[in-house]
């Protein structure tokens, strides 16, 4: 398995319980791999022609967004599994809690193999115009010997993206 290498970045963010202003990481991407990509990719070292590839893909993708738009969790092998979740709000009692408070969203559970090659990651600070840092390359797990920039509440960049969270995931 080959070593990933992430990107990082200082990004300005108002802490929302202190509202002081802090900052966070934010992970630069390498871009979008897209469906024509993945196919192509998928093809390498392959007799079959992209094109085939691609329809093979299409097809289970047609597949995958139809079990998941009939409330099946989706175990898509070595990339994950997708599930129907949903959030909602905190209450003391159950009385309290109505169907208006919960928000049907989506929840994926990487692989282990996947979420080994994150936790693994290697980090690096991307160089900008504003940036003085000489790059700095971190193994996984390694504290930085400078001083935490942030707020009270600095999570180093791990805030939840949109649809990962809630109540209701896992089998």
């Amino acid at each position: 398995m080959a070593l990933l290498k992430l990107k990082v970045k200082k990004a300005g963010l108002k802490n929302p319980k202190t509202k002081k202003m802090g900052f966070i990481a934010r992970v630069v991407t390498n871009g979008t791999a897209d469906f024509e990509d993945i196919a192509k990719e998928a093809g390498r070292n392959t007799t079959m022609h992209k094109a085939e590839v691609k329809l093979a893909l299409e097809l289970c993708m047609d597949a995958v967004a139809e079990m998941l738009k009939q409330g099946y969790i989706v175990d898509l092998g070595p990339v994950g599994k997708l599930y129907p979740s949903c959030n909602s709000t905190w209450v003391e009692s159950i009385e309290e809690l109505s169907l208006a408070d919960v928000k049907p969203s989506l929840y994926y559970h990487a692989s282990d193999e996947v979420q080994a090659a994150v936790n693994s990651a290697k980090l690096g600070w991307i160089k900008g115009s504003d940036e003085e840092d000489a790059e700095e390359t971190l193994a996984p797990g390694t504290v930085s010997p400078t001083p935490s920039q942030g707020g009270e509440d600095n999570n180093g960049g791990t805030t939840p993206d949109p649809g990962t969270g809630g109540s209701g995931g896992q089998n």
